[in-house]
């Protein structure tokens, strides 16, 4: 049975894992506190929390939220990047930071509840986050408006030059005298 202030750890843990969208399972064996302020810092400056737990602890926090079969990726040091908005975006800088930092590794992470394997994190790594997202769904619907626009564009661009040629023609047959029979 837990003590109450491990109780409290889970507690605040699997509210956090239940709020998160995604969370990296990593190994920070070997890195310096230096770097471990800086890995915290990069994870910051992107809007992820990077928390460093208790195997036992994040365990039963895990299972108390649904999230099964994680049992391999709670041993030795864990260290948990958990994403609040974007799912990409935790895979995306864990990924960025193992080229960063040569101790830092990825064990598995969690998909808006489904767990995915370190091979699985590299694959979510190169999908787009959701800024990207939304930017291409903006241009797509954006296409047809700007081709409808280009269209009538050219068809009064057509209807003045007509004009214009019309224009041009009835001043040039009043300027010619008309023939005299």
């Amino acid at each position: 049975m837990p003590t109450a202030e491990k109780e409290q750890a889970i507690s605040v843990l699997e509210e956090r894992l239940r709020r998160s969208k995604a969370i990296v399972f990593s190994d920070f064996h070997g890195l310096t506190a230096a770097e471990m302020v800086e890995l915290r810092r990069e994870f910051r400056k992107h809007g992820l929390e990077y928390r460093v737990v208790r195997n036992t602890l994040a365990r039963l926090a895990a299972e108390r939220v649904g999230i099964k079969d994680t049992d391999q990726y709670f041993r030795g040091p864990t260290g948990l990047c958990i994403s609040y908005d974007d799912p990409a975006l935790a895979f995306k800088i864990a990924q960025a930071l193992t080229k960063k930092f040569e101790r830092y590794k990825i064990k598995g992470g969690v998909m808006e509840g489904v767990v995915v394997s370190a091979q699985e994190v590299e694959q979510l790594a190169t999908l787009p986050s959701r800024h990207e997202l939304l930017g291409m769904l903006v241009n797509t619907l954006q296409a047809p408006i700007q081709q409808l626009a280009s269209v009538l564009n050219a068809l009064l661009r057509d209807l003045v030059g007509v004009l214009d040629e019309v224009r041009k023609k009835r001043e040039g047959e009043q300027q010619t005298p008309p023939a005299s029979s």
